[in-house]
């Protein structure tokens, strides 16, 4: 097939290339209209009961979590100065186009009797008091606030931004909240205190720029990081050249692809420029390699090109599938983030062999012949002697290999024994980054800001409004302010609390839950149709049959966060028991935890699908079982190394590193392949001497093994200047699994071919199903005399 391909390349150069320019000229305008995700990735399937149950709980409660959270740091703002200060604050936050509402200790409200009417009043609290004293003394006089707006030790004042729901979602939400910075950091000018912020927006905006900036920087550093390495490993400006058009072709089809499946760039998909970038290399140096090699050969430009085309087309095409099934083995999760991931990666991964096996070949037919300074490369001294020694290790130190692989193996189960599953929201933050930081402060003053909420179905209309369920949220509110890890709760008991209260004139002692006979008097004191307003709209449906408890969690590990969790349901079912109530746990924290282990168990069964099916693909390629289990065996073995090597740095398993798992085994099995491939092709020709074979491949393939893997280590390495910590775990494991992929290639593979040759090696396998390379005689090629050199 690769033979006639060669042949349609090379007779319709012009024609292949114009269209190919058209085409990519298409995908860079598709790419322009790209966007980038202004939503979390969500991680649960639609399906599952604990997102539908927190779906329904946003429905029911017009819960859209849009609250920013600011925070100072050790701020008096009942001082003339500082109350000025932060009152400016709120003013400037409030013009804010897209900001709702601003809430603090300074603006709160509280309830007035007033007698004449008979009903309460909502007023400002500065409106009612003579000086900065009395509104701090009504402050602390209100229970209702304690915890909620002030830190429990009353240094740190909290400030709510509430903001818009149609600003969330859309590119309008990055000026809102650059709007917001900007005001904090003139606050902070200006008074000298430090403000600290946080909240779901926040958040997302904050990782969202970070996607942004790092999409630009990735590409730029791989282009350059690649561009250095084939230079110095190929000696030829003319190659470097070629071989970054080549990938800033495929980076502009992935743009184009983005936008043509309507997809949006988040964390992960912005990666997927660099991967192509830093995985579309290899292919080139392979064809490079090839051409010079055949050209050093016969000194024949056309027929070099053609062998590059027909011996190892199949073979560059083979491991471009395996690379790509790795990826593609995302699409089986049920997460949109990773199926995009999935879909658009594999897709690209094949396009950028198409692009390499159209443009490099007409390049080379356009140049002139290459000079022996092109090639010399190919006979590098310290690369020779690299592998002279590699094949001397494999044909006389065979034993040695096989103890060193049963020591690292041992210790590396030992490490993998060690690894620990995590995965909480500030997860991929730089520890030592604002973000992080802002986040721990909240939690240790105001215990939490990912919200976690308490829906309880009294499975009656007005079924909340009983006595004795007011009585057991209480319970229930105390009970769970003795638990670790939890802001103060916050229900419908709270604010009837609030207004016994005000109806007894402020006094505080008298801040307790209503009796039946003194509820019903009081709420009459409530203005206007008390099912309307906010705060009980927010805490009760209007049937009155559910109730919410909305309290925060800090940002926890996994375990950590599945025992607080587990203690938490154990309280909420002694109080409300299963077999009278309904009770559902829910919000943003209890999704993100099972959201986390459920694509972690996906991962890993994607991962065991990729291996399955590249073992299928071995068998088609060398129809022998022996030798697919010979083929995965080195390329199982950098994983359990990576699996250790996490152990022992403790480095936890998670969404961003599991990924490590199936990137680096779909490329490593390129190796295994190209490999196998030449090892078969010198079978035949040195009539079945499998030594010989075996340490032949160890040279043809050798030196293009090293040159790849020296490219995928450093390519990967770029994602070290990350500033999220999951990419940059991915970009150093990765790094260090194909590095080890190498050598257990050039080493544990060709030491097990000669060690189990009788068993691997049939008649059986010299008969594929799919033949890689060409192994047609020099002298039965044909050269094309019509294609101009």
């Amino acid at each position: 097939m690769f033979t006639i391909i060669a042949r349609v390349i090379l007779r319709n150069r012009i024609l292949i290339l114009s269209l190919l320019l058209v085409a990519t000229a298409f995908m860079l305008y598709q790419g322009f209209s790209v966007k980038v995700s202004y939503h979390f990735s969500r991680l649960l399937p639609v399906t599952d009961s604990t997102q539908i149950d927190y779906e329904i709980f946003k429905e029911t409660f017009d819960q859209v979590g849009n609250t920013v959270v600011l925070a100072g740091d050790n701020v008096d703002i009942f001082t003339p100065k500082n109350y000025r200060y932060w009152k400016k604050l709120e003013s400037d936050l409030d013009t804010i186009v897209g900001v709702e509402n601003v809430l603090s200790p300074v603006s709160s409200y509280t309830l007035v009797r007033d007698d004449s009417l008979k009903k309460l009043k909502v007023v400002l609290l500065d409106s009612i008091s003579n000086d900065l004293e009395s509104t701090r003394a009504l402050y602390n006089d209100l229970p209702f606030y304690k915890g909620l707006l002030y830190s429990k030790d009353g240094k740190s004042p909290l400030m709510l931004v509430q903001i818009g729901k149609d600003y969330l979602y859309n590119k309008n939400i990055v000026r809102v909240i650059e709007s917001i910075k900007a005001v904090i950091a003139s606050f902070e000018e200006e008074s000298g205190a430090q403000m600290h912020a946080s909240g779901l927006p926040y958040i997302r905006m904050a990782n969202t720029r970070k996607v942004t900036k790092e999409i630009s920087l990735f590409i730029v550093m791989a282009l350059a990081v690649t561009s250095l390495l084939l230079y110095l490993l190929l000696r030829s400006f003319r190659a470097m050249a070629i071989s970054l058009l080549v990938v800033i072709i495929g980076v502009c089809w992935t743009f184009g692809l983005i936008a043509s499946f309507n997809y949006t760039i988040s964390m992960l998909s912005s990666l997927i420029p660099s991967l192509i970038i830093v995985i579309g290399v290899p292919n080139c140096i392979f064809l490079i390699n090839k051409y010079h090699s055949e050209y050093k050969g016969h000194g024949n430009k056309v027929l070099a090109l053609q062998r590059v085309i027909r011996k190892i087309g199949a073979a560059t095409l083979m491991t471009n599938t395996t690379t790509a099934l790795g990826f593609a083995a995302f699409i089986l999760t049920d997460s949109t983030i990773l199926k995009e991931f999935g879909v658009i990666a594999s897709i690209n991964i094949l396009l950028v062999f198409f692009i390499s096996i159209i443009v490099i070949p007409i390049f080379y037919s356009f140049a002139p012949a290459p000079k022996r300074k092109h090639y010399n490369h190919l006979d590098q001294r310290w690369l020779n002697n690299l592998m002279t020694f590699l094949t001397k290790t494999v044909k006389e130190y065979r034993p040695l290999v096989y103890i060193s692989m049963f020591i690292l193996i041992a210790l590396a189960l030992y490490g993998a024994s060690k690894i620990y599953t995590t995965g909480n929201l500030s997860e991929e933050f730089s520890k030592s980054g604002t973000l992080y930081k802002d986040l721990k402060f909240l939690e240790k003053e105001f215990g939490g800001v990912v919200p976690l909420e308490i829906v309880i179905d009294t499975r009656r209309k007005n079924g909340v409004r009983k006595n004795s369920t007011l009585k057991k949220l209480d319970q229930l509110q105390a009970e769970l302010a003795e638990l670790p890890h939890l802001s103060r709760s916050l229900s419908v008991v709270d604010g009837l609390k609030f207004t016994k209260q005000a109806y007894y004139r402020g006094s505080k002692d008298f801040y307790s839950l209503p009796t039946s006979q003194e509820r019903d008097f009081i709420l009459s004191y409530i203005p206007g149709d008390r099912e309307n307003l906010n705060l009980l709209r927010a805490l009760i449906d209007s049937t009155g049959q559910l109730a919410r408890i909305s309290l925060q969690i800090a940002d926890l590990g996994t375990d950590e966060s599945k025992v607080l969790q587990a203690q938490i349901k154990e309280k909420v079912d002694v109080i409300f028991p299963p077999d009278r109530y309904d009770v559902t746990i829910t919000g943003a924290s209890v999704i993100f935890l099972k959201g986390t282990s459920y694509l972690i168990r996906n991962l890993i069964v994607s991962l065991l699908l990729a291996i399955f099916v590249i073992a299928i693909i071995m068998a088609l390629l060398f129809r022998s079982f022996a030798m697919v289990i010979v083929s995965l065996l080195p390329n199982l073995f950098p994983l359990l190394m990576t699996a250790g090597i996490m152990g022992y740095f403790g480095i936890p398993l998670k969404p961003s590193t599991i990924l490590v798992f199936s990137i680096a085994f779909g490329i490593s099995v390129d190796d295994t392949i190209h490999f196998l491939a030449k090892y078969r092709q010198e079978l035949r020709q040195s009539n079945w001497n499998i030594g010989r074979s075996a340490l032949a491949a160890i040279s043809e393939t050798g030196v293009s093994m090293f040159y790849t893997s020296i490219i995928l280590f450093f390519g990967f390495s770029v994602f070290i200047a990350s500033s999220f910590g999951g990419t940059v775990s991915l970009g150093i494991l990765v790094s260090i699994t194909l590095i080890i992929a190498m050598f257990s290639n050039l080493l544990l593979l060709p030491s097990l071919l000669l060690s189990l040759e009788k068993l691997v090696t049939n008649r059986s396998f010299d008969e594929p199903l799919l033949t890689l390379y060409s192994e047609v005689d020099d002298e039965e090629d044909e050269v094309e005399e019509n294609v101009q050199s």
